[in-house]
């Protein structure tokens, strides 16, 4: 009797120890524990909704290209247009602006493509657009910085061609990267609110730009027409 007893109550012991090494392994292989640990797993916590990492990704990707080539490369256009020469305004420092402007846009605004790069593979929609645009950008950008390097080891300078060139590449590269960012906010998850931040960043530059403009006009005027009346003065006939 008594070597039955030990019997059963071994076998009982075993069926319970196999029972809860079963469920531990199941706990641990589903990614959830038991609510007295109140710990969640590693897996678990990257896939639950809005802590994703290749979330946090595209949002680093999204704030880095419209802070670089979306914001700090038109400022450093805009500084470049309207404050080298006394129409409208004139900087003494205006290259220095314009140079870290448009080094630090195209640092933040490479990484953050980058970014966007490696998170092709976790979507479903085609990215040759955003690739090719990307590409364009990166590329006629170190272009433009290789031809002021070596325009700059020249005594003689730029001349008027290479200011036109200059000039009009810049605004290429502009419209280039204003496509592509269109293009990266049209594969975020909510792009009407990324798209309405961008839009209000290019109104608030289109803006200054614009004010800048029409005073740099008027004042342009004011000076000719100075001019003009100072050699009417002077003329020999008067």
């Amino acid at each position: 009797m008594g070597s039955r007893f030990q019997f059963f109550l071994i076998v009982s012991l075993v069926f319970a120890l196999s029972n809860s090494t079963a469920a531990q392994q199941e706990n641990t292989t589903s990614g959830h524990h038991t609510p007295d640990t109140k710990v969640t797993s590693a897996p678990k916590l990257w896939k639950s909704p809005g802590l994703g990492y290749s979330t946090l990704l595209r949002h680093v990707h999204g704030v880095l290209n419209i802070i670089g080539w979306g914001t700090l490369i038109p400022i450093g256009i805009v500084i470049a247009r309207y404050f080298r020469e006394e129409f409208p305004l004139r900087c003494d420092r205006w290259y220095s602006a314009h140079a870290v402007c448009q080094t630090c846009g195209y640092i933040m605004g490479t990484v953050g493509w980058g970014f966007g790069v490696s998170l092709i593979n976790s979507s479903n929609r085609s990215h040759v657009p955003f690739l090719v645009l990307g590409i364009l950008v990166i590329v006629l950008t170190a272009i433009q910085i290789c031809g002021i390097c070596v325009q700059q080891k020249r005594e003689s300078g730029r001349g008027r061609m290479g200011v036109v060139w200059h000039r009009g590449m810049g605004y290429v590269i502009l419209a280039l990267i204003i496509a592509d960012i269109f293009e990266g906010i049209n594969a975020q998850r909510h792009p009407k609110k990324w798209r309405w931040a961008y839009v209000g960043i290019l109104l608030a530059l289109g803006v200054v730009a614009a004010g800048l403009e029409v005073y740099r006009y008027i004042k342009l005027k004011r000076f000719k027409q100075a001019m003009k009346l100072n050699a009417n003065m002077y003329s020999p006939a008067t």
